[in-house]
């Protein structure tokens, strides 16, 4: 492996590993899990940087491993118990609700794009690059993502009125 390519990859990881975290954490909702999975994807790339053929493609491998990795945790989550009752675990809904939270009540699928859109400011031909989707799915999978905020949010609204 050549001391560019680790260059680069040392570089891609400290300017990204914020962006992979904010992704991890929004599938995850776990701060720990969030750091495991970022670290599990950095081993990932890194174990594979001599196949990665040109240094564009860097940022959107590292982006697909940390949604592999939390996907990874996420499955073997669901194979253990919680210690604790379920009601000492969860949290009283609150009235002020956040963008954070009508986002995390969207479908993944929708979820996705949107966080990598807004959050990370990536281009909807790169968020098709990483999460491996046609650029069109992208478009309207972000498209019907922000119609669901919205109607939420109006719901939502209408309620308290």
């Amino acid at each position: 492996m050549s001391d560019r390519k680790e260059q680069l990859f040392t570089e891609a990881v400290r300017t990204r590993r914020h962006a992979m975290w904010r992704v991890a954490y929004q599938l995850l909702h776990s701060d720990a899990d969030a750091e495991d999975a970022v670290s599990a994807a950095v081993e990932s790339v890194w174990k594979r940087l001599p196949a990665i053929r040109t240094e564009q493609a860097l940022p959107a491998y590292l982006m697909r491993s940390v949604i592999n990795a939390a996907h990874d945790l996420l499955r073997r989550r669901r194979h253990t118990t919680p210690l604790e009752p379920l009601e000492n675990v969860l949290e009283a809904p609150k009235a002020d609700r956040g963008i954070a939270d009508y986002l995390t009540a969207l479908e993944e699928k929708y979820r996705l794009p949107l966080l990598l859109k807004f959050d990370e400011e990536m281009q909807e031909k790169e968020i098709a690059a990483v999460l491996h989707l046609p650029r069109g799915t992208v478009s309207s999978r972000i498209a019907r993502g922000l119609e669901m905020l919205r109607k939420e949010m109006n719901r939502e609204e209408n309620r308290h009125v």
